[in-house]
């Protein structure tokens, strides 16, 4: 049973490899292979600053544990953009290659979705790699819709393009974000 719970400041490495983990196979053949290739998970944990979460504002990371492993986990706030302050965003989401379709994925979007919810905002959205079919097929079984706005960025010296999703996470919507 996959218990979903606040980060905390020891979960630091384990959450960074499985960014990382996530990143290399689910990216592959989307972003450049040598940016894939160097990424370090000893890098991205010393990003993270879990003693100082803000569940309103963010960053607020919740992991999901598997028998004692962080197997994933999901950073959320209000909306990084200053004209969309108003709702809530899912920073990232990022669940282990080998815990794909197991649903832990779907479990930490929920209670993503409860925890915006809790935080007063009743709409959220978050971006995805528009060629990441996998991921665009997952968000959308959980009832997200494509909101109509791209962007683009640039990683590992390549232009990429990002679509947003959106959702209603008022707490009559929640319950039913869950896949």
């Amino acid at each position: 049973m996959v218990e979903v719970r606040d980060a905390v400041p020891a979960d630091a490495l384990a959450v960074a490899e499985t960014h990382v983990r996530s990143w290399q196979v689910g990216y592959a053949g989307l972003i450049s292979q040598k940016y894939l290739d160097r990424m370090r998970p000893e890098d991205r944990a010393s990003r993270y600053k879990f003693e100082r979460m803000d569940p309103v504002n963010g960053p607020y990371t919740l992991v999901a544990v598997d028998e004692g492993v962080v197997c994933g986990h999901v950073t959320l706030g209000r909306s990084r953009e200053r004209e969309h302050d108003e709702f809530g965003e899912i920073w990232s989401l990022y669940v282990d290659p080998v815990h794909w379709g197991s649903g832990v994925g779907s479990t930490l979007l929920a209670a993503a979705c409860r925890q915006l919810s809790q935080a007063g905002y009743g709409v959220a959205y978050l971006w995805v790699l528009s060629t990441n079919t996998r991921a665009r097929r997952f968000y959308a079984r959980a009832g997200w819709t494509i909101e109509g706005s791209e962007r683009t960025d640039f990683v590992g010296g390549k232009y990429i393009c990002e679509i947003k999703y959106e959702l209603r996470v008022d707490s009559r919507e929640t319950t039913h974000s869950a896949v």
